[in-house]
Protein backbone atom coordinates (compact mmCIF):
# COMPACT_ATOMS: atom_id res chain seq x y z
CA UNK A 1 0.00 0.00 0.00
CA UNK A 2 1.44 3.15 -1.09
CA UNK A 3 2.09 6.37 1.36
CA UNK A 4 1.09 9.58 0.19
CA UNK A 5 3.36 12.21 0.62
CA UNK A 6 1.81 15.73 1.17
CA UNK A 7 5.44 17.61 0.18
CA UNK A 8 6.11 15.31 -2.76
CA UNK A 9 2.65 14.26 -4.26
CA UNK A 10 -0.09 16.99 -2.78
CA UNK A 11 0.37 18.92 -6.29
CA UNK A 12 1.17 17.17 -9.78
CA UNK A 13 3.08 20.10 -11.22
CA UNK A 14 5.07 20.32 -8.12
CA UNK A 15 5.92 17.00 -8.75
CA UNK A 16 7.24 17.39 -12.53
CA UNK A 17 9.02 20.61 -11.20
CA UNK A 18 11.19 18.29 -8.47
CA UNK A 19 11.85 16.20 -11.29
CA UNK A 20 13.05 19.28 -13.21
CA UNK A 21 14.91 20.45 -10.90
CA UNK A 22 16.62 16.92 -10.35
CA UNK A 23 17.49 17.14 -14.64
CA UNK A 24 18.92 20.64 -14.26
CA UNK A 25 20.88 19.73 -10.72
CA UNK A 26 21.99 16.55 -12.29
CA UNK A 27 23.44 18.63 -16.01
CA UNK A 28 24.87 20.99 -13.49
CA UNK A 29 26.91 18.79 -11.27
CA UNK A 30 28.44 17.03 -14.89
CA UNK A 31 29.45 21.08 -15.72
CA UNK A 32 26.49 20.95 -18.36
CA UNK A 33 24.01 23.66 -19.28
CA UNK A 34 20.43 22.94 -18.86
CA UNK A 35 18.41 22.97 -21.70
CA UNK A 36 16.54 25.71 -22.80
CA UNK A 37 13.24 24.04 -22.29
CA UNK A 38 14.37 23.15 -18.67
CA UNK A 39 15.16 26.68 -18.28
CA UNK A 40 11.32 27.87 -18.96
CA UNK A 41 10.30 26.66 -15.30
CA UNK A 42 13.90 26.26 -13.65
CA UNK A 43 15.90 29.50 -13.41
CA UNK A 44 19.61 29.38 -12.34
CA UNK A 45 20.70 32.18 -10.33
CA UNK A 46 23.93 33.50 -8.35
CA UNK A 47 23.55 35.80 -4.97
CA UNK A 48 23.04 39.46 -5.67
CA UNK A 49 25.29 41.54 -3.20
CA UNK A 50 28.13 39.31 -3.54
CA UNK A 51 30.95 40.70 -6.44
CA UNK A 52 33.04 43.21 -4.68
CA UNK A 53 35.62 45.31 -6.62
CA UNK A 54 36.89 43.90 -10.18
CA UNK A 55 33.68 40.85 -9.92
CA UNK A 56 35.58 39.30 -6.80
CA UNK A 57 33.40 36.57 -5.11
CA UNK A 58 32.74 37.95 -1.47
CA UNK A 59 32.13 35.33 1.37
CA UNK A 60 28.42 34.39 2.01
CA UNK A 61 26.52 35.31 5.10
CA UNK A 62 23.51 34.30 6.09
CA UNK A 63 21.58 37.43 5.64
CA UNK A 64 21.76 39.52 2.75
CA UNK A 65 19.00 42.25 2.17
CA UNK A 66 20.03 42.64 -1.70
CA UNK A 67 19.36 39.47 -2.63
CA UNK A 68 16.43 39.40 -0.39
CA UNK A 69 14.94 41.59 -2.72
CA UNK A 70 16.39 40.70 -6.14
CA UNK A 71 14.64 37.13 -5.16
CA UNK A 72 11.29 38.48 -4.09
CA UNK A 73 11.12 39.94 -7.64
CA UNK A 74 11.62 36.76 -8.96
CA UNK A 75 9.16 34.68 -6.68
CA UNK A 76 6.63 37.24 -7.61
CA UNK A 77 7.35 36.62 -11.54
CA UNK A 78 7.00 32.74 -10.93
CA UNK A 79 3.80 33.23 -8.72
CA UNK A 80 2.40 35.18 -11.66
CA UNK A 81 3.19 32.03 -14.21
CA UNK A 82 0.82 29.26 -14.92
CA UNK A 83 2.30 25.82 -13.19
CA UNK A 84 4.47 28.29 -10.92
CA UNK A 85 8.47 27.39 -11.02
CA UNK A 86 11.95 27.36 -9.44
CA UNK A 87 14.61 29.09 -8.65
CA UNK A 88 18.38 27.38 -7.79
CA UNK A 89 20.14 29.99 -5.99
CA UNK A 90 23.98 29.50 -5.70
CA UNK A 91 24.76 28.89 -9.70
CA UNK A 92 26.47 31.65 -12.11
CA UNK A 93 23.74 32.38 -14.38
CA UNK A 94 25.68 32.59 -17.83
CA UNK A 95 28.48 29.90 -17.37
CA UNK A 96 26.31 27.09 -14.89
CA UNK A 97 29.68 27.39 -12.57
CA UNK A 98 28.85 26.10 -8.63
CA UNK A 99 29.23 29.28 -6.62
CA UNK A 100 26.87 28.53 -3.63
CA UNK A 101 25.18 30.23 -0.92
CA UNK A 102 25.26 30.47 3.05
CA UNK A 103 21.86 32.30 3.13
CA UNK A 104 19.97 31.00 5.81
CA UNK A 105 16.39 29.06 3.97
CA UNK A 106 14.08 30.50 7.00
CA UNK A 107 15.34 33.61 6.82
CA UNK A 108 14.97 33.93 3.38
CA UNK A 109 11.91 32.29 3.39
CA UNK A 110 10.69 35.23 5.79
CA UNK A 111 12.41 38.37 4.27
CA UNK A 112 10.74 37.36 0.34
CA UNK A 113 7.22 37.04 1.86
CA UNK A 114 7.98 40.54 3.96
CA UNK A 115 7.97 41.93 0.55
CA UNK A 116 5.79 39.98 -2.06
CA UNK A 117 3.55 38.79 0.50
CA UNK A 118 4.33 35.06 -1.23
CA UNK A 119 6.19 32.33 1.24
CA UNK A 120 7.62 30.22 -1.41
CA UNK A 121 9.16 26.81 -0.14
CA UNK A 122 12.68 26.64 0.45
CA UNK A 123 14.69 23.82 0.83
CA UNK A 124 18.95 23.09 0.85
CA UNK A 125 20.38 21.13 -1.85
CA UNK A 126 24.45 19.65 -1.72
CA UNK A 127 25.59 19.03 -5.81
CA UNK A 128 29.43 18.29 -6.00
CA UNK A 129 29.73 19.88 -2.60
CA UNK A 130 28.74 22.84 -2.97
CA UNK A 131 25.63 24.03 -0.77
CA UNK A 132 22.64 25.43 -3.40
CA UNK A 133 19.25 26.69 -1.97
CA UNK A 134 16.45 25.35 -4.38
CA UNK A 135 13.02 28.16 -3.93
CA UNK A 136 9.68 26.59 -5.33
CA UNK A 137 7.04 28.77 -6.01
CA UNK A 138 3.32 27.95 -6.49
CA UNK A 139 1.09 29.81 -8.87
CA UNK A 140 -0.76 32.29 -7.50
CA UNK A 141 -4.15 32.63 -7.73
CA UNK A 142 -4.29 36.86 -8.00
CA UNK A 143 -2.03 38.86 -9.49
CA UNK A 144 1.20 39.26 -7.70
CA UNK A 145 3.38 42.53 -7.96
CA UNK A 146 7.07 42.73 -6.97
CA UNK A 147 8.56 45.29 -5.13
CA UNK A 148 8.77 47.40 -7.99
CA UNK A 149 4.55 47.36 -8.20
CA UNK A 150 5.03 45.40 -11.23
CA UNK A 151 3.34 42.57 -12.51
CA UNK A 152 5.71 39.93 -14.47
CA UNK A 153 5.47 36.38 -15.65
CA UNK A 154 7.75 34.50 -17.21
CA UNK A 155 7.81 34.37 -21.39
CA UNK A 156 10.60 32.11 -22.37
CA UNK A 157 13.75 31.97 -19.71
CA UNK A 158 13.10 35.14 -18.66
CA UNK A 159 10.50 37.77 -16.60
CA UNK A 160 8.20 39.46 -18.93
CA UNK A 161 5.90 42.75 -18.09
CA UNK A 162 1.87 42.04 -17.95
CA UNK A 163 -1.05 44.33 -17.82
CA UNK A 164 -3.59 43.17 -15.21
CA UNK A 165 -6.22 42.50 -17.51
CA UNK A 166 -4.03 40.15 -19.79
CA UNK A 167 -3.22 38.38 -16.98
CA UNK A 168 -6.83 37.97 -15.79
CA UNK A 169 -7.80 36.85 -19.26
CA UNK A 170 -4.88 34.34 -18.99
CA UNK A 171 -5.96 32.75 -15.48
CA UNK A 172 -9.50 33.18 -16.51
CA UNK A 173 -9.06 29.93 -19.52
CA UNK A 174 -7.79 27.84 -16.61
CA UNK A 175 -11.26 28.69 -14.46
CA UNK A 176 -11.76 26.15 -12.11
CA UNK A 177 -8.35 25.11 -11.69
CA UNK A 178 -7.75 23.79 -7.97
CA UNK A 179 -4.99 21.64 -7.68
CA UNK A 180 -6.42 19.50 -4.63
CA UNK A 181 -8.88 18.27 -7.36
CA UNK A 182 -6.76 16.87 -9.82
CA UNK A 183 -6.20 13.30 -10.51
CA UNK A 184 -3.32 11.49 -8.52
CA UNK A 185 -1.44 7.86 -9.05
CA UNK A 186 -3.66 6.60 -5.84
CA UNK A 187 -6.59 4.09 -5.80
CA UNK A 188 -8.83 2.96 -3.37
CA UNK A 189 -6.02 0.02 -2.56
CA UNK A 190 -4.11 3.09 -1.21
CA UNK A 191 -7.16 3.79 1.39
CA UNK A 192 -6.04 1.74 4.83
CA UNK A 193 -8.91 -0.02 6.65
CA UNK A 194 -8.28 2.34 9.33
CA UNK A 195 -8.84 5.73 7.32
CA UNK A 196 -12.73 4.05 6.55
CA UNK A 197 -13.61 3.15 9.87
CA UNK A 198 -12.19 6.96 10.58
CA UNK A 199 -14.49 8.41 8.06
CA UNK A 200 -17.51 6.19 8.96
CA UNK A 201 -17.17 7.35 12.66
CA UNK A 202 -17.81 10.70 11.18
CA UNK A 203 -20.54 10.07 8.50
CA UNK A 204 -23.22 7.84 11.25
CA UNK A 205 -25.61 10.33 12.06
CA UNK A 206 -24.68 13.59 9.92
CA UNK A 207 -25.20 12.82 6.96
CA UNK A 208 -28.03 10.72 4.53
CA UNK A 209 -28.79 6.98 5.30
CA UNK A 210 -27.26 5.89 1.76
CA UNK A 211 -23.90 6.95 2.74
CA UNK A 212 -23.50 4.98 5.96
CA UNK A 213 -21.97 1.70 7.11
CA UNK A 214 -23.82 -0.38 4.34
CA UNK A 215 -22.01 1.46 1.60
CA UNK A 216 -18.84 0.20 -0.01
CA UNK A 217 -15.72 2.07 0.58
CA UNK A 218 -15.65 3.01 -3.09
CA UNK A 219 -19.17 4.04 -2.39
CA UNK A 220 -18.65 6.27 0.52
CA UNK A 221 -15.56 8.10 -1.32
CA UNK A 222 -17.14 8.89 -4.36
CA UNK A 223 -20.02 10.08 -2.58
CA UNK A 224 -17.51 12.62 -0.97
CA UNK A 225 -16.14 13.36 -4.45
CA UNK A 226 -12.70 11.76 -4.20
CA UNK A 227 -12.87 8.77 -6.18
CA UNK A 228 -12.72 9.62 -9.86
CA UNK A 229 -14.77 7.25 -12.68
CA UNK A 230 -10.87 6.38 -13.29
CA UNK A 231 -10.71 4.90 -9.85
CA UNK A 232 -8.01 7.19 -8.69
CA UNK A 233 -8.18 9.21 -6.43
CA UNK A 234 -8.06 13.41 -5.96
CA UNK A 235 -4.97 14.95 -4.41
CA UNK A 236 -6.95 15.98 -1.77
CA UNK A 237 -8.87 12.74 -1.29
CA UNK A 238 -5.35 11.05 -1.35
CA UNK A 239 -3.78 13.54 1.18
CA UNK A 240 -7.13 12.75 3.86
CA UNK A 241 -7.11 9.04 3.40
CA UNK A 242 -3.85 7.80 2.07
CA UNK A 243 -1.32 6.79 4.77
CA UNK A 244 1.35 9.70 4.87
CA UNK A 245 5.56 9.63 5.90
CA UNK A 246 4.56 13.07 7.63
CA UNK A 247 2.92 13.72 11.43
CA UNK A 248 0.22 15.84 10.36
CA UNK A 249 -0.91 17.30 13.70
CA UNK A 250 1.30 17.20 16.60
CA UNK A 251 -0.43 17.39 20.17
CA UNK A 252 1.73 18.83 23.69
CA UNK A 253 -0.03 19.22 26.71
CA UNK A 254 1.66 21.26 29.49
CA UNK A 255 0.51 21.98 33.01
CA UNK A 256 1.13 26.05 32.93
CA UNK A 257 2.91 28.13 29.94
CA UNK A 258 6.08 27.16 29.57
CA UNK A 259 6.28 24.63 32.33
CA UNK A 260 6.31 20.90 32.36
CA UNK A 261 5.50 18.60 29.73
CA UNK A 262 2.27 16.22 30.65
CA UNK A 263 2.24 14.64 26.97
CA UNK A 264 4.55 14.93 24.15
CA UNK A 265 3.75 14.52 20.65
CA UNK A 266 3.29 10.79 19.26
CA UNK A 267 4.25 9.93 16.32
CA UNK A 268 1.44 9.87 13.84
CA UNK A 269 3.26 9.71 10.39
CA UNK A 270 1.94 6.03 9.66
CA UNK A 271 -1.99 7.37 9.55
CA UNK A 272 -3.52 8.94 7.21
CA UNK A 273 -4.62 12.45 8.32
CA UNK A 274 -8.40 11.55 8.69
CA UNK A 275 -6.97 8.50 11.40
CA UNK A 276 -4.72 11.40 13.05
CA UNK A 277 -7.50 14.02 13.11
CA UNK A 278 -9.45 11.45 14.80
CA UNK A 279 -6.67 10.27 17.20
CA UNK A 280 -6.13 14.47 17.95
CA UNK A 281 -9.61 14.77 18.66
CA UNK A 282 -9.82 12.07 21.42
CA UNK A 283 -6.71 13.45 22.98
CA UNK A 284 -7.97 16.91 22.78
CA UNK A 285 -11.34 15.31 24.03
CA UNK A 286 -9.50 13.67 27.15
CA UNK A 287 -7.94 17.09 28.07
CA UNK A 288 -11.26 19.13 27.89
CA UNK A 289 -12.89 17.71 30.79
CA UNK A 290 -16.32 19.42 31.50
CA UNK A 291 -17.44 21.77 34.52
CA UNK A 292 -20.38 21.00 36.00
CA UNK A 293 -22.67 23.96 36.82
CA UNK A 294 -25.32 23.98 39.71
CA UNK A 295 -28.32 25.75 40.15
CA UNK A 296 -30.90 27.52 38.06
CA UNK A 297 -28.61 24.83 35.18
CA UNK A 298 -30.00 21.96 36.99
CA UNK A 299 -25.95 20.62 37.25
CA UNK A 300 -25.41 20.71 33.64
CA UNK A 301 -21.80 19.39 32.49
CA UNK A 302 -20.09 22.63 30.37
CA UNK A 303 -16.86 21.40 28.86
CA UNK A 304 -13.90 24.47 29.37
CA UNK A 305 -13.13 24.98 26.02
CA UNK A 306 -16.67 24.79 23.44
CA UNK A 307 -16.05 21.29 21.54
CA UNK A 308 -17.15 23.16 18.32
CA UNK A 309 -14.59 26.14 18.49
CA UNK A 310 -11.83 23.64 19.10
CA UNK A 311 -13.19 21.67 16.31
CA UNK A 312 -13.07 24.38 14.01
CA UNK A 313 -9.96 25.79 15.03
CA UNK A 314 -8.18 22.77 14.40
CA UNK A 315 -10.13 21.81 11.07
CA UNK A 316 -9.95 25.34 10.04
CA UNK A 317 -5.81 25.31 10.62
CA UNK A 318 -5.67 21.69 8.28
CA UNK A 319 -7.96 23.61 5.35
CA UNK A 320 -5.78 26.42 5.16
CA UNK A 321 -2.76 25.81 6.01
CA UNK A 322 0.64 25.54 3.34
CA UNK A 323 0.43 22.13 2.23
CA UNK A 324 3.86 22.62 0.23
CA UNK A 325 6.01 22.44 3.82
CA UNK A 326 6.15 19.15 5.51
CA UNK A 327 5.82 21.20 8.92
CA UNK A 328 2.31 19.62 11.22
CA UNK A 329 0.05 21.56 12.52
CA UNK A 330 1.03 22.64 16.06
CA UNK A 331 -1.68 22.29 19.26
CA UNK A 332 -0.95 23.10 22.67
CA UNK A 333 -3.33 22.36 25.41
CA UNK A 334 -2.31 24.34 28.40
CA UNK A 335 -3.89 22.27 31.64
CA UNK A 336 -4.30 25.28 34.39
CA UNK A 337 -5.34 27.94 31.49
CA UNK A 338 -7.98 25.67 29.57
CA UNK A 339 -6.25 27.40 26.55
CA UNK A 340 -5.63 25.63 23.18
CA UNK A 341 -2.89 27.52 20.59
CA UNK A 342 -3.13 25.76 17.33
CA UNK A 343 0.02 26.92 14.56
CA UNK A 344 -0.72 25.99 11.47
CA UNK A 345 2.08 26.65 8.44
CA UNK A 346 1.55 28.91 6.26
CA UNK A 347 -0.18 33.03 6.30
CA UNK A 348 -2.72 34.78 5.38
CA UNK A 349 -3.57 33.98 1.94
CA UNK A 350 -6.23 35.44 -0.42
CA UNK A 351 -6.64 39.34 0.87
CA UNK A 352 -7.72 37.56 4.76
CA UNK A 353 -6.28 39.45 7.60
CA UNK A 354 -6.78 39.49 10.95
CA UNK A 355 -9.17 42.75 10.40
CA UNK A 356 -11.40 41.28 8.28
CA UNK A 357 -12.03 37.47 9.49
CA UNK A 358 -15.60 37.88 9.84
CA UNK A 359 -15.88 39.04 6.50
CA UNK A 360 -14.00 38.04 4.25
CA UNK A 361 -14.39 34.42 2.62
CA UNK A 362 -11.39 32.48 0.93
CA UNK A 363 -10.40 28.76 0.94
CA UNK A 364 -6.95 28.63 -0.03
CA UNK A 365 -8.15 24.92 -1.35
CA UNK A 366 -11.25 24.83 -2.28
CA UNK A 367 -11.60 20.77 -3.17
CA UNK A 368 -10.47 20.09 0.42
CA UNK A 369 -12.60 22.85 2.10
CA UNK A 370 -15.41 20.94 0.26
CA UNK A 371 -14.23 17.40 1.26
CA UNK A 372 -14.23 18.69 5.09
CA UNK A 373 -17.57 19.76 4.86
CA UNK A 374 -19.07 16.61 2.83
CA UNK A 375 -17.59 14.81 6.17
CA UNK A 376 -19.62 16.93 8.37
CA UNK A 377 -16.52 18.37 9.45
CA UNK A 378 -16.72 22.04 9.15
CA UNK A 379 -19.82 24.23 7.85
CA UNK A 380 -20.40 26.35 5.09
CA UNK A 381 -17.11 27.63 3.58
CA UNK A 382 -15.43 30.42 5.76
CA UNK A 383 -17.65 30.58 8.58
CA UNK A 384 -15.25 28.85 11.22
CA UNK A 385 -14.21 32.17 12.35
CA UNK A 386 -17.90 33.03 13.24
CA UNK A 387 -18.66 30.20 14.72
CA UNK A 388 -15.67 29.85 17.13
CA UNK A 389 -16.19 34.02 18.00
CA UNK A 390 -19.89 33.01 18.90
CA UNK A 391 -19.18 29.80 21.17
CA UNK A 392 -16.65 31.31 23.06
CA UNK A 393 -18.26 34.23 23.66
CA UNK A 394 -21.40 32.54 24.73
CA UNK A 395 -20.05 31.09 27.86
CA UNK A 396 -18.88 34.09 29.12
CA UNK A 397 -15.32 33.79 27.28
CA UNK A 398 -13.18 36.11 25.26
CA UNK A 399 -13.37 36.11 21.83
CA UNK A 400 -10.35 33.58 19.91
CA UNK A 401 -7.01 35.82 19.09
CA UNK A 402 -6.59 35.38 15.83
CA UNK A 403 -3.13 36.17 14.24
CA UNK A 404 0.03 36.21 11.85
CA UNK A 405 3.47 35.50 12.84
CA UNK A 406 7.02 35.09 11.30
CA UNK A 407 7.25 32.25 9.70
CA UNK A 408 5.19 32.61 8.39
CA UNK A 409 2.14 30.92 10.64
CA UNK A 410 -1.19 31.50 11.86
CA UNK A 411 -1.55 31.33 15.86
CA UNK A 412 -5.47 30.69 17.09
CA UNK A 413 -5.69 30.98 20.30
CA UNK A 414 -8.75 30.13 22.55
CA UNK A 415 -8.71 30.88 26.50
CA UNK A 416 -12.01 28.88 28.56
CA UNK A 417 -12.26 27.71 32.00
CA UNK A 418 -14.81 28.13 34.47
CA UNK A 419 -17.81 29.54 32.10
CA UNK A 420 -19.39 32.68 33.43
CA UNK A 421 -22.79 31.70 34.24
CA UNK A 422 -25.08 35.02 34.01
CA UNK A 423 -23.68 35.51 30.45
CA UNK A 424 -24.96 31.77 28.99
CA UNK A 425 -28.34 32.68 31.35
CA UNK A 426 -28.38 35.95 28.91
CA UNK A 427 -27.31 34.09 26.28
CA UNK A 428 -29.92 31.31 26.46
CA UNK A 429 -33.09 34.03 26.89
CA UNK A 430 -32.20 35.50 23.57
CA UNK A 431 -35.45 35.48 21.56
CA UNK A 432 -35.84 34.82 18.54
CA UNK A 433 -34.05 31.64 19.01
CA UNK A 434 -32.32 32.00 15.68
CA UNK A 435 -30.49 35.13 16.90
CA UNK A 436 -28.63 33.34 19.65
CA UNK A 437 -26.61 31.84 16.78
CA UNK A 438 -25.69 35.56 15.02
CA UNK A 439 -22.47 36.19 15.62
CA UNK A 440 -22.99 40.13 15.46
CA UNK A 441 -25.28 39.47 18.26
CA UNK A 442 -23.01 37.65 20.20
CA UNK A 443 -20.14 40.05 20.02
CA UNK A 444 -22.47 43.32 20.39
CA UNK A 445 -23.86 41.35 24.08
CA UNK A 446 -19.90 40.43 24.76
CA UNK A 447 -19.09 44.19 24.56
CA UNK A 448 -21.94 46.08 26.53
CA UNK A 449 -20.50 43.23 29.34
CA UNK A 450 -17.40 44.85 29.41
CA UNK A 451 -18.15 48.49 28.37
CA UNK A 452 -20.96 50.27 29.53
CA UNK A 453 -21.53 51.28 26.33
CA UNK A 454 -21.55 50.89 22.07
CA UNK A 455 -21.75 53.23 19.20
CA UNK A 456 -21.78 52.20 15.66
CA UNK A 457 -18.47 53.40 14.83
CA UNK A 458 -17.08 51.34 18.11
CA UNK A 459 -19.23 48.18 16.62
CA UNK A 460 -17.63 48.73 13.33
CA UNK A 461 -14.45 47.84 14.40
CA UNK A 462 -15.70 44.88 16.35
CA UNK A 463 -18.03 43.23 13.75
CA UNK A 464 -15.67 44.30 11.07
CA UNK A 465 -18.17 45.76 9.28
CA UNK A 466 -18.90 49.76 7.98
CA UNK A 467 -20.49 51.71 10.51
CA UNK A 468 -23.91 51.44 8.58
CA UNK A 469 -23.96 47.73 8.56
CA UNK A 470 -23.02 48.08 12.58
CA UNK A 471 -25.64 50.56 13.44
CA UNK A 472 -27.98 47.86 11.13
CA UNK A 473 -26.38 44.94 13.52
CA UNK A 474 -27.75 47.19 17.06
CA UNK A 475 -30.78 47.85 15.61
CA UNK A 476 -31.64 44.11 15.32
CA UNK A 477 -30.08 43.43 18.59
CA UNK A 478 -32.59 45.97 19.90
CA UNK A 479 -35.38 44.07 18.16
CA UNK A 480 -34.69 41.05 20.28
CA UNK A 481 -35.74 40.46 23.42
CA UNK A 482 -35.01 39.17 26.64
CA UNK A 483 -38.16 38.51 28.87
CA UNK A 484 -40.59 40.55 26.70
CA UNK A 485 -38.30 43.15 26.91
CA UNK A 486 -35.69 44.27 24.57
CA UNK A 487 -32.22 43.38 24.88
CA UNK A 488 -30.54 46.60 23.89
CA UNK A 489 -31.78 50.12 23.85
CA UNK A 490 -30.50 53.32 22.64
CA UNK A 491 -29.62 56.67 25.10
CA UNK A 492 -28.43 59.74 23.71
CA UNK A 493 -27.08 58.33 20.69
CA UNK A 494 -25.24 55.34 22.08
CA UNK A 495 -26.47 51.84 22.78
CA UNK A 496 -26.55 50.10 26.28
CA UNK A 497 -27.72 46.81 27.56
CA UNK A 498 -31.28 46.91 28.68
CA UNK A 499 -32.26 47.06 32.28
CA UNK A 500 -33.83 43.55 31.24
CA UNK A 501 -30.88 42.25 30.52
CA UNK A 502 -28.80 43.14 33.45
CA UNK A 503 -31.32 42.02 35.83
CA UNK A 504 -30.81 38.65 33.80
CA UNK A 505 -27.01 39.40 34.43
CA UNK A 506 -27.19 40.35 38.34
CA UNK A 507 -29.81 37.58 39.64
CA UNK A 508 -28.19 34.88 37.36
CA UNK A 509 -25.60 34.46 39.97
CA UNK A 510 -22.41 35.59 41.99
CA UNK A 511 -19.99 35.51 38.36
CA UNK A 512 -21.70 39.04 37.86
CA UNK A 513 -20.85 40.79 40.86
CA UNK A 514 -17.81 38.43 42.70
CA UNK A 515 -14.27 41.07 43.13
CA UNK A 516 -12.12 40.49 40.04
CA UNK A 517 -15.12 40.25 37.59
CA UNK A 518 -14.74 40.10 33.95
CA UNK A 519 -18.20 41.30 33.05
CA UNK A 520 -20.58 44.27 34.18
CA UNK A 521 -17.20 46.37 35.68
CA UNK A 522 -19.36 49.39 35.34
CA UNK A 523 -22.22 48.74 37.31
CA UNK A 524 -21.12 50.22 40.80
CA UNK A 525 -17.73 51.02 40.14
CA UNK A 526 -15.51 51.83 43.42
CA UNK A 527 -13.56 54.00 40.75
CA UNK A 528 -15.80 55.70 38.17
CA UNK A 529 -12.85 56.79 36.22
CA UNK A 530 -12.68 54.77 33.26
CA UNK A 531 -16.75 54.89 33.32
CA UNK A 532 -16.78 58.33 32.58
CA UNK A 533 -13.55 58.50 30.32
CA UNK A 534 -15.36 56.00 28.33
CA UNK A 535 -18.66 58.03 28.16
CA UNK A 536 -16.39 61.48 27.26
CA UNK A 537 -14.88 60.14 24.69
CA UNK A 538 -17.98 59.89 22.59
CA UNK A 539 -20.09 62.88 24.39
CA UNK A 540 -18.77 66.74 25.03
CA UNK A 541 -20.98 66.36 28.56
CA UNK A 542 -21.87 63.82 31.16
CA UNK A 543 -24.91 64.66 33.88
CA UNK A 544 -25.76 62.70 37.09
CA UNK A 545 -28.10 61.21 34.91
CA UNK A 546 -25.99 59.77 32.65
CA UNK A 547 -23.47 58.53 35.32
CA UNK A 548 -26.76 56.61 37.23
CA UNK A 549 -27.62 55.23 34.08
CA UNK A 550 -24.66 53.98 33.03
CA UNK A 551 -23.38 52.67 36.79
CA UNK A 552 -26.87 51.79 38.42
CA UNK A 553 -26.20 53.70 41.16
CA UNK A 554 -28.74 56.53 42.14
CA UNK A 555 -28.93 59.56 41.31
CA UNK A 556 -27.51 61.43 44.49
CA UNK A 557 -24.56 59.09 44.53
CA UNK A 558 -23.50 59.89 40.51
CA UNK A 559 -23.37 63.31 41.19
CA UNK A 560 -21.38 62.68 44.51
CA UNK A 561 -18.85 60.52 42.21
CA UNK A 562 -18.99 63.32 39.66
CA UNK A 563 -18.10 65.81 42.34
CA UNK A 564 -14.94 63.66 43.56
CA UNK A 565 -14.10 63.60 39.88
CA UNK A 566 -14.41 67.25 39.92
CA UNK A 567 -12.25 67.83 42.78
CA UNK A 568 -9.38 65.66 41.41
CA UNK A 569 -9.18 67.28 38.22
CA UNK A 570 -10.59 64.72 36.06
CA UNK A 571 -13.84 66.92 35.30
CA UNK A 572 -14.59 70.69 35.68
CA UNK A 573 -18.06 71.81 36.05
CA UNK A 574 -19.88 73.20 32.47
CA UNK A 575 -22.33 75.95 32.55
CA UNK A 576 -25.44 74.79 32.86
CA UNK A 577 -27.64 74.83 36.28
CA UNK A 578 -30.41 72.51 38.10
CA UNK A 579 -31.26 70.34 34.80
CA UNK A 580 -28.91 71.65 32.84
CA UNK A 581 -26.18 70.93 35.19
CA UNK A 582 -23.13 68.92 33.58
CA UNK A 583 -19.43 68.45 34.13
CA UNK A 584 -16.86 68.14 31.23
CA UNK A 585 -13.10 66.32 30.24
CA UNK A 586 -10.90 67.76 32.93
CA UNK A 587 -7.02 68.30 32.23
CA UNK A 588 -6.60 64.50 34.65
CA UNK A 589 -8.44 62.70 32.30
Amino acid sequence: MLSFLPSMDLLRERDELRALVDVVLDKLSRGERPDDIERQRVDLKEEAGRRGVGGVLLPGQAHNLAAAAHLADEVACFANTLGGGALVLGVENKTGDLLGTALDPDWLRRSIYERVDLAPVVEERVVSGTRLLIIYVAMAGEPVEDTGNRIRWRVDDSCAPVDRAEWWVHRQQQAGYDSMAVSTGRTLADVPPGAMVAVRRYLVGEVPAETGRGDSPADVLRRLGVLQPSGRLTQAGALVFCAGEHTHLELTVLDVEGGDVLAAPDDLSHLSLIEQLAEIEGRLDGQNTSITLRGSFAERPVRRLPPTAVREAVLNALAHRDWMTPEPVRLVWVQQDSSLTVISPGGFSGGITPENLLTRRYARHPALADLFRALSLVEKQGLGVDRMVREMVSLGHRPPVIVQEEGPVVRVRLVGGQPVVPVMALAGRIEPKARRRDVRIALIVDTLLRRAHATPEHMAHVLQRTSAEALEALETAAECRVDAEPLVEQYKGVWLLSTAAIRVLESAGPAATRPGRTILTYRRPADPVAVVRDWLADSPKITSGDHARLTGITQVGALNQLNRMEEAGYLVRGDGKGRNAHFLRGPQL
